[in-house]
């Protein structure tokens, strides 16, 4: 089935050998040379790679985009939303309201975030109400200058009574790719969890203060859709894509791993992934969920899914995530040695003894004394940095052989192999 496909463009203006229907293109800020829109557009991508800014060809090629459903990709003004039974949440037994003052905001910031309401209120994502809780929101600014609203849910997450998480673990995730695989696709879905309904009894729960820019003029709006920022939305809408794929039955020797709104399509051969791509996102789009193109990588022999570089049968850490954990700065605090374990850990397999390079950092949260960062904390830090540096290349698992454990203790620390 080929989709209608856009009339025919006059006074394009040129990138090279890639071209846009728009009729200027303009930048206000230095940074700002190729937003979204025009990425799409133009179906490139700029992606950090190895400290520089790339520009990625996307392969989809307009007799891909033909076959596509328009209505499946993530434009201005559209938002998806799934037919699925409102989602409801269970808080602690007769809680008292939850009232914490809205945070000061920058005149800027309110201005930044005055469209970004005013189109959630159109779409049905946010809606005026009274209620007895209040949590406050912030005004991120983004790279592209443009607002991000985020709302800090924390209160009303300790008071959740959450469902078991049942949300997969990356790295066993990974190890399903077969060994075989050399063809690749990424489907990143936009706002995946504002597709799901919030039941009204809910919604009270997630209120917050608006204050008008231009008027002064205060009202508190709550959530219509599932919010970003509450603990249970990955567990929750994870689920719910879950049972959505069961109804998708790909080509068989072409697999699909879901990671919460985030998809890996593999398979052996270029024309088998391409298919079934297009199958898949034909069917989000039925359905009411909306992806990314930018972000979209479409059959390739090498993609990055959840901060690794997948190759046949191969998998590394990307640069990004590396920079991101060699570039941070010594802890002051246990929270900050939490947030330190915790991006190791995601990285453990890279590290050589990756146990024993982090007991001091695990001494650190047993002591009880205030934390006393030293020369030996700073150089065992550097030297877990280092390894993670000259990470080396994984192979995947071939799951079709058998597997040997081997074991070891050394200072009071096992190993296993």
């Amino acid at each position: 089935m080929a989709w209608e496909s856009p009339e025919a463009r006059k006074g394009m203006p040129v990138l090279g050998t890639l071209s846009c229907a728009a009729k200027r293109v303009q930048s206000l800020r230095e940074t700002n040379l190729l937003g979204r829109d025009l990425q799409v557009q133009l179906r490139v991508g700029v992606i950090p790679k190895d400290g520089k800014m790339v520009v990625h060809i996307m392969k989809l090629t307009q007799g891909d985009i033909q076959e596509i459903n328009p209505e499946v990709w993530a434009t201005e003004g559209k938002d998806g939303c799934l037919d699925i039974p409102p989602i409801k949440i269970e808080m602690q037994k007769d809680p008292p309201a939850i009232r914490v003052k809205q945070y000061p905001m920058s005149p800027e910031g309110k201005k930044g975030l005055a469209s970004v309401i005013e189109h959630l209120l159109k779409e049905n994502i946010l809606e005026p109400c009274m209620s007895p809780h209040n949590t406050p929101i912030l005004a991120i600014k983004k790279d592209e200058g443009k607002f991000r609203l985020v709302q800090d849910l924390r209160e009303i997450n300790k008071r959740t009574i959450a469902r078991h998480p049942v949300v997969p673990n990356p790295y066993t995730l990974l190890s399903k790719i077969p060994r075989e695989h050399t063809w690749f696709t990424v489907i990143d879905l936009k706002d995946a969890f504002w597709a799901c309904p919030l039941a009204e009894e809910c919604r009270d729960w997630f209120a917050f203060e608006w204050e008008q820019p231009d008027r002064g003029r205060k009202q508190q709006l709550r959530w219509m859709r599932l919010p970003q920022g509450y603990t249970e939305s990955p567990n929750i809408f994870g689920q719910a894509l879950e049972t959505l794929l069961e109804q998708f039955s790909p080509k068989e020797g072409v697999q699909i791993l879901q990671y919460v709104d985030d998809l890996l399509i593999s398979g052996e051969t270029e024309k088998e992934v391409k298919n079934v791509s297009i199958q898949l996102l034909n069917f989000f789009g039925e359905k009411g969920l909306k992806v990314s193109q930018s972000k979209l990588q479409f059959v390739e022999t090498e993609v990055t899914y959840l901060g690794h570089i997948i190759g046949k049968g191969s998998k590394r850490l990307s640069p990004a995530r590396i920079s991101g954990i060699v570039s941070i700065s010594p802890p002051k605090t246990k929270r900050d040695i939490r947030k330190l374990l915790g991006l190791f850990g995601y990285c453990k397999h890279w590290i050589d003894k990756y146990t024993q390079g982090v007991k001091f950092l695990y001494d650190k949260l047993i002591d009880q004394e205030p934390m006393n960062w030293t020369e030996s904390d700073e150089k065992q830090l550097q030297d877990l940095k280092e390894k993670l540096s000259s990470a080396p290349v994984l192979s995947l698992p071939d799951l079709k052989k058998e597997f040997d454990l081997f074991v070891n203790t050394e200072e009071g620390i096992a190993y296993g192999v």
